[in-house]
């Protein structure tokens, strides 16, 4: 079994608040892998731990072989973790392909100078890679911010995929979108994962989306692990069922 990411005791203080408790997961390489649980129940934390936005307090993080704690955001989106927000993080007054652009730019330079910097030929050639992936040669040249919001939502993903990912941390990617948006991003969630080869990590609230398209799944509460398993493990688990979805939750 191969293991793409693996987290070992991992906790996360904040003065004396405990955000982040002994957690311990692996991420097997090909996997789309599933983080829930109720508001306040240090999702978001751990992801950003993860991300290095946040320096651990105890544990590790091994990226294919390599600890990786305590790195920075720009160290780790440099061998090969890229990350998308639950809010949408666009240049809004430029174009789609000028995000595009810049995202690639900015992962390949780390500097503030790479935003004015003009594309090279490899970066254009990965630019029409993502905008026909994600089905956006219409709208190259649409400013961003005039975009419908799933559109943007998408955009974020493309600029993660501009910086050539092998795992993607995924903040909740289907918030704010209306029914027919969430289908389509689960299908281009699975094709990122099945075309592309890129493993995924993600944090979401729409139940029905992360059974439908998670291989496995941890819930974690306060802070705490509760439980991992398979989708349907963790619609029978009593204690998930007690602390997070209520004996009365349905799955659409």
């Amino acid at each position: 079994m191969s293991y793409m990411l693996e987290v070992k005791g991992l906790s996360k203080r904040f003065g004396g608040l405990v955000a982040s408790s002994n957690i311990n997961f692996s991420v097997e390489t090909g996997e789309i892998f599933g983080v829930i649980g109720p508001n306040g129940a240090g999702k978001t934390t751990l992801f950003n731990v993860i991300a290095g936005h946040y320096r651990p307090s105890a544990g590790s993080i091994v990226f294919e072989g390599r600890e990786i704690s305590g790195r920075t955001s720009n160290q780790i989106g440099r061998i090969g973790i890229a990350r998308t927000f639950q809010a949408v993080h666009l240049f809004r007054s430029e174009s789609v392909a000028e995000n595009l652009r810049r995202a690639a730019v900015i992962s390949r330079r780390h500097s503030p100078l790479a935003y004015f910097t003009a594309s090279s030929e490899g970066i254009q050639a990965k630019l029409d890679a993502v905008s026909q992936f994600l089905g956006f040669e219409g709208f190259l040249r649409s400013v961003a911010g005039s975009l419908p919001y799933g559109h943007q939502k998408m955009l974020g993903v493309g600029m993660a995929l501009m910086t050539s990912p092998k795992l993607l941390l995924m903040d909740e990617p289907v918030a704010g979108l209306n029914p027919s948006e969430k289908k389509e991003a689960a299908s281009t969630i699975r094709r990122i994962r099945d075309e592309l080869g890129v493993t995924i990590l993600l944090v979401e609230h729409d139940m029905p989306l992360v059974m439908g398209i998670c291989d496995r799944i941890m819930v974690i509460n306060q802070g705490k692990p509760l439980a991992l398993g398979c989708p349907e493990t963790i619609k029978s688990d009593a204690s998930v069922i007690e602390a997070y979805l209520g004996e009365d939750y349905e799955f659409a």
